[in-house]
């Protein structure tokens, strides 16, 4: 019975609805179609929204980024609307939880964490090496150093996608058992839907933060690269 329960618990973050298809992939194409198009002469409130908050981004992305190198600011502000987009749209019932996979997040964070440090390496080969040893190390603790700083690296995109999955699925999981407990409380619904109202309301604001923490470390990664 526990284990019945469990698998239905967890059933909402399995992305194979059978055993042959797994449609629920293409659900990672919707945050495209859905975008606001600006082919309209004039701009509706939605696509007015829209722009501001790109705007407002920019701004908040371009005081971390080099002067040389603002013009790739548009990649980690795409990256940070399709997160959202996704993570707001996972909070829709019989939507599959996209973000909440690590497969995912790890090729969000991977592919541009791994290019920026090829680019680094490449441009700035002694730079990298001596970030390393970090200054005014011991002498006797430079090796032990070394280690440390490049498992501290290496794990960079690894912590980005565990953040991302694991604030997505205690929320679920937050939601789900509150709803199971509701209906078998009914005597208490009035109070149980305020506090379920209200939790949705922090994953909300929790989706919109994510996608913006998950953006700004990478930006960060990039500056450090530069």
């Amino acid at each position: 019975m526990k284990l019945t329960m469990m698998m239905n618990l967890f059933e909402m973050f399995d992305p194979s609805f059978n055993n042959y298809l797994s449609l629920n992939w293409l659900f990672m194409f919707l945050p495209i179609i859905v975008m606001p198009s600006t082919f309209w002469l004039i701009q509706s409130r939605i696509l007015f929204t829209f722009k501001t908050l790109l705007n407002y981004m920019y701004n908040e992305f371009k005081v971390i980024s080099k002067s040389n190198y603002q013009s790739n600011i548009i990649i980690f502000i795409s990256l940070m609307i399709y997160i959202m987009i996704t993570n707001l749209f996972s909070l829709i019932p019989y939507i599959f939880t996209l973000t909440s996979h690590l497969l995912l997040n790890m090729i969000l964070s991977l592919t541009l964490w791994f290019s920026f440090l090829i680019y680094l390496i490449y441009k700035n080969t002694m730079q990298f090496l001596s970030h390393l040893v970090p200054l005014n190390s011991p002498v006797f603790l430079m090796n032990f150093m070394v280690i440390i700083e490049l498992i501290s690296l290496i794990i960079r995109p690894w912590t980005l996608s565990i953040r991302l999955s694991a604030n997505l699925i205690s929320g679920h999981l937050i939601l789900t058992l509150l709803g199971i407990f509701i209906s078998n409380f009914i005597t208490l619904l009035p109070i149980n839907i305020l506090i379920q109202n209200m939790l949705l309301t922090l994953e909300i604001f929790m989706s919109i933060i994510q996608s913006y923490v998950f953006s700004i470390l990478l930006i960060l990664y990039f500056s450090e690269s530069n």
